[in-house]
Formats: structure tokens, C-alpha cells, sequence
């Protein structure tokens, strides 16, 4: 149920009316506009006279859900039946309580969505937390408008990030004391070390083969660099690793560890699966403690490694399209540059201006991620899902547009195209420079926790002996806004003065309101739906924001942007505090009394429901 649908419709028969009046032979679009009225029509490529226009206009009869027609230039202009609204928006929210917001035009088809999918070597960092949260309230804004949805996380367990954790937990494992921390956060610290060991070894090497004083210089800084990377681990196996790795080629050793994985020797799978399913633990809780649910964990070794599928489709491109397929030193290339443009594919797949060539297979026959992520996004599409939404960040643009190239060149044309790559942006923290390899990263369990901490400070202001309690859901609807609440083609700088606003755009901010909104209505539960004949400009203000959920719901999902939801709920919260602090409710009389009241539910169940997409905890005190 729309409330604006009536007044909407009612408008687009006039502006029809009138084009026929004026003897045209098509219909203006319909606007939205804030100028005149609520809704508007631009006559000026008709070369129509306004003076014309007026006449016909005045000739248009009695209005039922519109109000004041206008005109203004070659503008017809129409502003809302403010009380008519009020009946729609109070009789939509009565029916539909918390899925007001839904309507039929929001439903519109089944999705496989893919996000968070980090590398099983280290616990999930502030980065992966746009991903996961943008995900998950993707996912949340599809099921709010009953769209099938089916939600995967992807696991990345070939490669050799995972075989350098592998080797470093076989030979430490038995430190018992290191499992009193998260295992994520174990593993990444064994992953760091390893990987910095790895480092050391092979400047070594190469020191020991270097006579210019110049380049012996610069190895040297840069040993010194990775031993100040072990240096930061508080780790007691630190030690432990230096001295049981200290002098082998890790390099090679992850390699044939990888090449054997792929292969799928018993002992190498059971020392990776060991240390993935270590990190997928502590990853999971991060997730639960988000409210992030997924349906799938698929492991990219048994989808599109053992199952011989990605090498399967190297050989079918190869036999395929030999005049794109270039062999340099064993390794196997693709000329998906040459292939799009030949082919005129930058609209038809909206691929980057710039395409690269790319490998498909190393020289000692194993696959790389491209391959494996062909092969994985096509088991994704014989799902049988409309389209397969792919939550990856702009880092990947270029191996994304490979597999959707490929794709198109193996045949599968419809995938190519509906396969979806949804980009987002990185996530700065002021500061912090990251690097996950040196260990230096900021883990979003940290995130909450100093948001816990913060928001229980500002809590035990006004509510100490709840602090505690409600100070995690602040922090969760706190972290949860903060990604949500910009366009994901836009860096987010990360900043607490912000996260944590109490007065304008933040999670907190809007619990607080909905706080507000519930106290009022706890005090008077019954009331009836009473519409004034005359109300405050702040009334009509907020019902005309109230009534615009259910086509902003709509937009949102043709768009997918959740955060279209949080730039809404964010002015519809500032609508509110704002008359909340002009208008008395409970003190007004009858009917006017329950007329606010019955606003004041509409902006309370709109939050509620708005809540539930974006994952933001209600709280009922704060």
C-alpha cells in the first residue's frame, strides 16, 4: 500500500488531460519537485503558450487526493491533499504495520547474493566490514519485499596466503596458551609471522648473491622492515616459527603445498581445512555479533578445483578462441583485451574503460583466482536465480570484468550479463595504515568493541543503570549506519565524532529517535485515527516524509542501495526531533491528541521496518 499511488495517479491523468487539451500528441512526465508542489510537468518543448496552458488547466475539475493546481511558466504544478494523505498513511500503517513500505513494484525477481568472503588467513578487518554489512542489508532490503534470496560466502582456500598459515600453525599447534585469544586472530598472527619469515629468507638469499653496496643497502632496510612486523606480534610462538622456519625456502614450500592442495592430497587438505575452519569460526562470531546470517559457506577448492572445472574451462577457451590465447614461458594468456573490443563488449558487459590481458593457468598447471572465479561464478548462475549479485570492492574491478569477459567468450552470454559486480569503495580509518600481510590492520571486532566502550560512556550520562546492557546494540546500530549511510561508490574516512553522533546521521541517533517515538506511545496506547482539519506545517511535513517510504523502499531495491534507506531514516529522524520539541502530544486535546499519536506510530513503525534493513538493533530505552 502506497499512499502517494492515488495522488500520483490522480496527477498523470491530469497532465494527460491537459496534453490532450492542448491538442499534443504524447504526455510530460510526471516529476517529483519541491518547487511548486509535490508533483510537476514541464510543457516547454511543446512551445506551448502559458497563457494556453492556464486556460486548459482551469477547465480540469474537482480534485480528490491532489490540492492547488498551478501554473507557473510552463510548469503544471500540484501540491497533496494533506488530510486525504493522512487517512491513506494511517490506514496503510494500521494494515500493514511493519511491512508498510512494501508494495508489489519491489518485488521483482530472485537473487543470489554473494558478499563478505574474506581470506581464511586473518580475522575480518574494518574493510571486510562495508562488505559484510553492505551485503547483509542487501540481502535485508530484498527479502523486506519477499524476493527470493539466497546468500553465500565464498571461501578462498586454495592459494598461497593459506598454505603460509598452514605451515605455520603445523608447527606451533601445540602451543596450547595462544587459543585463549579468538582463533582468527591467532591465525592471522601465525599467517603475519609466516609470511614475514618467508620475506626474510628470501632477501637473505638474495643478499647473499648481491655485491652492489647500493641494492645490499636497500635489502637490508627492507629485512629490517619485516623483522619489525615479527617485533609487533605479542605472540610467544613467534619465536618458535623463526627458529622452525628460519631457514627454508617457504616460497617453494607454499607453492608445492598449493600445487598438491589443488591436486587434492589427503594430508595437505587436512592441514589447510584445519587452519581454515580455525579462522571461519572466529569469523562467524564477528558476523553473529553484526547479526549477519549466510544460507552457504562454498569452498573454492571443491567447487571449482577438485571438480576439475576451472582447468576444464582453460582447455575449452583455449580450443575455443586459439587467435586470443597467448603461451608465454608455460603459463597460459588470455587476450580479453583484444576479445572486447573485437567483440564491442564495454556497453554490453559495462566493462572499464581499461582491459588488460590476463593469465588463466601458472607454468606448473595450477589455476589462479580469475579461473577459479569463472568456474565459481557459473556454478553460481545455474542456481537458477535471476541474478547473482557479487558484493567485491573496486580493487577488483579489472579481474571481475575478466570473468564476466570469459564468460561471454565460453558461451554463456546471459550470465556474462546478468551477473552483477557490486562495487564499493575502501573504508579509512584516520591514521591507520593498513596492510594485512604485515599484520597491520584493524580487526572489526576491535571496531565494536571501542564503539561498545564509547557508547556506553554517553550512555551512563542519562541512563547508568543500563549502560551495559544496551551499550552493544548502540555499537552494532552505530558500525552498521556508518557503512550504510554513504554511497557505496564513495570512500568512507571513519571517524567516532560521526559514528557516534548523537544529533543527526548515525545509528545512534536513530535509536534514539525511535526511543523517543516509543516512550510517547508506551504512555498512551489507545488512541483513534483522527485526522484535523487543520494541522502545523511540521505535520504535513512529516506525513508527506512518512508516505514517501514505501516508494523509497521501491527505489532502493530497483537500485539496490540500502543506502537510500539510511539517507531516508536519517531525514525522517531529523523531521521528528524536530517536531517532537514544537509540538506537545500527549498534553494536546482531543482530537488533536490523537492525531499526533497516530503520526507518531506511522514514524515509529517506519523506523522499525527501516531498522530491519539496515541491521540496526531496536532499543525501547537508551
Amino acid at each position: 500500500m502506497d499512499p502517494l499511488e492515488h495522488p500520483r495517479e490522480e496527477f498523470r491523468k491530469i497532465v494527460e488531460q491537459v496534453a490532450h487539451g492542448l491538442g499534443l500528441g504524447e504526455t510530460p512526465e510526471v516529476e517529483k519537485t519541491a518547487r511548486f508542489g509535490y508533483f510537476s510537468a514541464k510543457f516547454h518543448k511543446y512551445r506551448v503558450h502559458p497563457a494556453k496552458l492556464r486556460e486548459v488547466v482551469e477547465a480540469v475539475g474537482d480534485l480528490r487526493y491532489l490540492d492547488k493546481l498551478s501554473v507557473d511558466g510552463l510548469y503544471l504544478n500540484a501540491d497533496l491533499n494533506a488530510e486525504r494523505l493522512a487517512e491513506a498513511v494511517f490506514k496503510a500503517v494500521s494494515q500493514m504495520s511493519t511491512r508498510y513500505g512494501y508494495t508489489d513494484q519491489c518485488r521483482v525477481g530472485s537473487f543470489l547474493v554473494e558478499h563478505t568472503s574474506a581470506n581464511p588467513v586473518h580475522p575480518l578487518h574494518i574493510g571486510h566490514g562495508r562488505n559484510a554489512i553492505l551485503g547483509d542489508s542487501l540481502v535485508r532490503l530484498l527479502k523486506f519485499c519477499n524476493n527470493k534470496v539466497e546468500v553465500h560466502f565464498y571461501i578462498d582456500d586454495c592459494g598461497v596466503q593459506v598454505m603460509y598459515a598452514a605451515i605455520g600453525l603445523d608447527a606451533v599447534r601445540e602451543e596450547a596458551a595462544m587459543w585463549r585469544s579468538k582463533p582468527d586472530l591467532v591465525i592471522g598472527d601465525i599467517y603475519t609471522a609466516v609470511n614475514a619469515i618467508a620475506e626474510i629468507n628470501k632477501l637473505k638469499s638474495e643478499l647473499s648473491k648481491t655485491v652492489d653496496e647500493a641494492r645490499q643497502r636497500e635489502i637490508i632496510a627492507e629485512m629490517d622492515e619485516w623483522v619489525s612486523v615479527l617485533n609487533r606480534i605479542e605472540r610467544d610462538f613467534v619465536n618458535k616459527l623463526v627458529e622452525t622456519l628460519g631457514r627454508e625456502n617457504l616460497v617453494e614450500k607454499a607453492a608445492e603445498l598449493n600445487k598438491r592442495y589443488e591436486m587434492g592430497d589427503v594430508e595437505v587438505r587436512e592441514s589447510v581445512r584445519r587452519v581454515v575452519e580455525l579462522v571461519l569460526r572466529g569469523q562467524r562470531e564477528t558476523l553473529a555479533r553484526l547479526g549477519v546470517e549466510i544460507d552457504f559457506w562454498d569452498y573454492e577448492s571443491e567447487i571449482t578445483v577438485w571438480s576439475s572445472e576451472a582447468s576444464r574451462y582453460v582447455r575449452k577457451l583455449v580450443d575455443k578462441w586459439p587467435q586470443y590465447v597467448e603461451h608465454k614461458g608455460g603459463a597460459v594468456v588470455f587476450r580479453a583485451d583484444k576479445f572486447a573490443e573485437d567483440f564491442k563488449l564495454t556497453d554490453v558487459l559495462n566493462l572499464p574503460k581499461f582491459i588488460p590481458p590476463v593469465t588463466l593457468m601458472r607454468s606448473d598447471g595450477t589455476t589462479l583466482y580469475v579461473t577459479r572465479d569463472v568456474a565459481y561464478a557459473l556454478w553460481q548462475w545455474r542456481r537458477g536465480f535471476d541474478r547473482v549479485v557479487r558484493v567485491i570492492s573496486t580493487e577488483q574491478t579489472h579481474e571481475q570484468a575478466h570473468v564476466r569477459i570469459i564468460l561471454y567468450a565460453l558461451g554463456y552470454e546471459e550470465a556474462a550479463r546478468k551477473i552483477v559486480h557490486y562495487a564499493y569503495e575502501m573504508v579509512k580509518l584516520p591514521g591507520a595504515k593498513m596492510s594485512a600481510r604485515r599484520g597491520q590492520y584493524i580487526s572489526l571486532d576491535e571496531i565494536l568493541d571501542e564503539a561498545s566502550e564509547r557508547s556506553a560512556s554517553l550512555i551512563k550520562e542519562k541512563n547508568p543503570e543500563v549502560a551495559g546492557v544496551i551499550a552493544e546494540k548502540v555499537a552494532v546500530g552505530a558500525v552498521r549506519y556508518a557503512y550504510l549511510s554513504t554511497s557505496p561508490k564513495k570512500p568512507i574516512e571513519f571517524k567516532w565524532d560521526t559514528v557516534l553522533n548523537m544529533r543527526q546521521n548515525s545509528g545512534p541517533f536513530l535509536q534514539y529517535t525511535y526511543v523517543r517515538a516509543y516512550s510517547i506511545l508506551e504512555k498512551s496506547p489507545k488512541y483513534d485515527f483522527v485526522v484535523p482539519n487543520q494541522m502545523l506545517p511540521e505535520e504535513r511535513e512529516l506525513l508527506v516524509k512518512v508516505a514517501e517510504w514505501p516508494s523509497t523502499v521501491r527505489e532502493a531495491v530497483l537500485s539496490l542501495r540500502p543506502d537510500y534507506v539510511a539517507e531516508y531514516l536519517d531525514g525522517l529522524a531529523l523531521l521528528f526531533n524536530s517536531y517532537y520539541e514544537k509540538a506537545p502530544v500527549l498534553k494536546a486535546d482531543e482530537p488533536t491528541r490523537s492525531f499526533r499519536l497516530a503520526l507518531v506510530n506511522s514514524v515509529k513503525t517506519v523506523l522499525e521496518s527501516g531498522f530491519y534493513i539496515l541491521g540496526i538493533p531496536i532499543l525501547t530505552k537508551m
